[in-house]
């Protein structure tokens, strides 16, 4: 060490041993005091942290409730063409099957009269194997 480093430790001591205690005091407080702000300054930065993530939650939760309730009004609505489908189709079938009834009905008056299974299948709309039973379930009663 050189003199003039010496001269500056020596003084950097005396000073320190020559402050009183209101001094050491008011040294202490101000490494409190920059200590208390340095943690305030995480906190306000974590604050600002917290209310942006709470901001992006809750506006990620309004898109999913409304897309929930869009998918809910949209399943009430499949739920009501599906019932009205449902309904048309049955009255479809009681329709087709009153319709057949008639085919077959008709069917059994020309097996009955002697009509061949051909015309059967042409004008009642019968499957080969249909007119073909028919025919046959109905010579009987022709002879008989």
């Amino acid at each position: 060490m050189n003199t003039y480093e010496e001269t500056q430790m020596n003084t950097i001591l005396t000073v320190v041993t020559e402050m009183d205690a209101s001094s050491w005091v008011l040294i202490f407080s101000l490494g409190l005091l920059f200590f208390a702000l340095s943690g305030l300054r995480r906190q306000q930065q974590q604050t600002r942290t917290n209310t942006e993530l709470l901001q992006r939650t809750q506006n990620d939760l309004r898109a999913l409730i409304s897309a929930s309730l869009g998918m809910g009004e949209r399943m009430q609505e499949v739920e009501r063409r599906q019932r009205r489908l449902a309904e048309r189709q049955e009255q479809l079938d009681i329709y087709d099957a009153a319709n057949q009834n008639q085919s077959y009905e008709q069917a059994i008056r020309m097996a009955q009269g002697g009509s061949k299974t051909e015309e059967l299948i042409d004008i009642c709309g019968l499957s080969e194997t249909e007119a073909e039973l028919i025919k046959i379930m109905h010579r009987f009663d022709k002879a008989s």
